[in-house]
């Protein structure tokens, strides 16, 4: 007879694999779930040695699997290198703030700032690096857009970066005044990541300590797995910082398995995204597949969309798609057949379809290879791309908190009647589609809940209707399931993780309350109290 290293008791257990949670217990052994049952019959796994938590009414699950977030990016805006924007309300706002920062850190090499964002600042119109200059006018300043899809640099940030107006950047683009000189804008992933080179830039021993620190975070919210997608080109400084996570993770520093996602747009031989899986592939820090961008964000009018924006009729996106169809189906293909599943940034419905058409070809030149294939965000679709995700095997990789950042901006954007199918849930998951959750931190923090609460109720922050009234609400178990097993599914573990299973990794959080016995607007309040990963915790209120 198998004893328990640690028994896990209370009168709610969520499986994951069940409608409603359960009175029982979850018995731990070594880093496995020896086994899951009801009543006291895990008692059967007890011995003197074996340590009994009782956790009464509260709340057993699996750990939190943030199926899209940005690993670095987050951790350092998590840090207390960078100022914190998320809370202004205007440029003007956020410049005191800078300016306070930029007073309170002289030996800063460079200011570094995340979070503000144009839907907090009641649509007025973008900052420019005037404001930025005069704030911070004797290092370069770097300030990233709470979307991670618009930058806005002073000009020393520029000139640092070697940022020209006719610079060739393949995708992306940089804004400029009337006359041409560059103003401090700078669009999409492509064209950003020349300045996040120097943004995003630490020594090794920086690195660690702003890890450590990210990790404790996550271990506070219950994140036991997370991602790096921010399509990390294969460059010496992207290896240099894996190998810096490698060490941390041989020493036993990680207490988040962490998925990474390499860039695949704009390629077509993966010979060093392989060699860069073969390199990186632990069970805590893993090279996973590739990732790409596609599109923007409609907030800022780039997010590809079928129809002209309804308050631009001059567009369906600035400067999108990233990439000619054609170039991506030869990037997907060749992705996919070496091997590398791969996960395609698409937040308008213009986008969706052009992903799944990709992944159809996919299929086409490769055959049924049977990778976990996603697109990420879908803020909107069209209704005849809803069954394509199940037919093709695609998973949706969504993020509820973003409905609720948004603030109902989508119906400016779209008009009414195209937000029927704003993050489309119910109907993704009625036409057979799995359903991932995350928070794609650092554009929201990294608490899974406040996402939950949001695709359950569809509420903005104040309480009032996010959106229009659409009926794409899902119930907490499939929220809970989409924030669990659904983005295991995404990293492919689905076989070890997302679920209190015998035999599964035993990755366990405990939250404060019964989610199912509270009201729903308690569901973003809750707290977790402890978290185990790999059958050790990590944190314990």
């Amino acid at each position: 007879m198998e004893f328990a290293d640690k028994i896990l008791k209370s009168s709610a257990v969520f499986t994951g694999y069940e409608a409603k949670p359960f009175a029982g217990g979850v018995a731990i052994k070594g880093n496995k779930i020896l086994d899951v049952l009801k009543g006291d019959e895990i008692d059967r796994y007890r011995s003197q040695e074996t340590k009994v938590y009782a956790y009464g009414d509260k709340l057993i699950m699996p750990g939190f699997v943030d199926a899209h977030d940005h690993l670095w990016w987050g951790a350092v805006a998590d840090s207390d290198h960078m100022v914190d924007l998320t809370s202004s309300v205007s440029e003007e706002d956020a410049i005191e703030k800078i300016k306070q920062y930029a007073r309170k850190h002289p030996h800063e090499k460079r200011i570094r700032g995340f979070g503000w964002y144009p839907a907090n600042w009641n649509d007025a119109p973008l900052p420019t690096k005037i404001s930025l200059d005069e704030a911070v006018p004797d290092r370069p300043a770097y300030m990233n857009c709470a979307d991670a899809h618009t930058g806005w640099f002073n000009s020393l940030a520029l000139a640092e970066s070697g940022y020209s107006a006719d610079m060739d950047l393949g995708a992306g683009y940089l804004g400029t005044f009337e006359n041409g000189e560059l103003n401090g804008l700078v669009y999409e992933p492509d064209a950003l990541a020349i300045g996040w080179e120097k943004m995003y830039a630490f020594p090794p021993d920086q690195i660690k300590s702003i890890v450590s620190n990210f990790m404790k975070g996550l271990a506070k919210q219950g994140v036991t797995s997370l991602s790096e997608m921010s399509a990390d080109d294969y460059k010496d400084l992207f290896h240099d910082r894996y190998q810096v996570f490698k060490e941390m993770d041989e020493r036993g520093e990680l207490t988040s398995r962490v998925h990474v996602y390499t860039k695949f747009m704009g390629y077509t031989d993966f010979q060093t995204a392989g060699a860069w899986k073969q390199e990186f592939c632990s069970d805590k820090f893993r090279i996973s597949g590739l990732k790409g961008f596609l599109d923007g964000v409609t907030s800022t009018y780039t997010g590809l969309l079928l129809q002209p924006y309804a308050d631009r009729p001059d567009t369906c996106g600035d400067g999108v798609p990233l990439a000619s169809q054609e170039e991506l189906n030869a990037s997907v293909a060749a992705g996919n057949g070496a091997g590398l599943p791969v996960r395609i940034h698409a937040l308008g419905d213009g986008a969706v379809r052009m992903a799944l058409d990709a992944f159809e070809e996919s299929i086409r030149v490769n055959g049924n290879h049977g990778l976990v294939n996603t697109i990420e965000h879908i803020e909107t679709i069209d209704a005849a791309d809803l069954s394509r995700f199940k037919e093709l095997g695609v998973v949706a990789s969504m993020q509820g908190e973003h409905l609720s950042l948004e603030h109902n901006e989508k119906i400016t954007r779209l008009g009414k009647d195209r937000c029927r199918l704003e993050w489309p849930f119910r109907s993704l998951l009625d036409a057979g589609a799995d359903l991932a959750f995350g928070t794609d931190f650092p554009v929201v923090y990294y608490n899974q809940l406040p996402g939950i609460w949001a695709a359950v109720t569809r509420k903005n922050y104040d309480g009032t209707l996010a959106g229009v009234e659409n009926g794409e609400t899902i119930t907490l178990a499939e929220a809970l399931t989409a924030n669990t097993l659904g983005a295991a599914k995404v990293y492919n573990r689905d076989h070890e993780l997302g679920t209190l299973e015998p035999g599964k990794l035993a990755d366990v959080i405990v939250l404060d309350r019964n989610l199912f016995e509270v009201p729903e607007d308690e569901i973003r309040e809750a707290k977790v109290i402890l978290t185990m990963m790999d059958g050790k915790i990590t944190h314990e209120a």
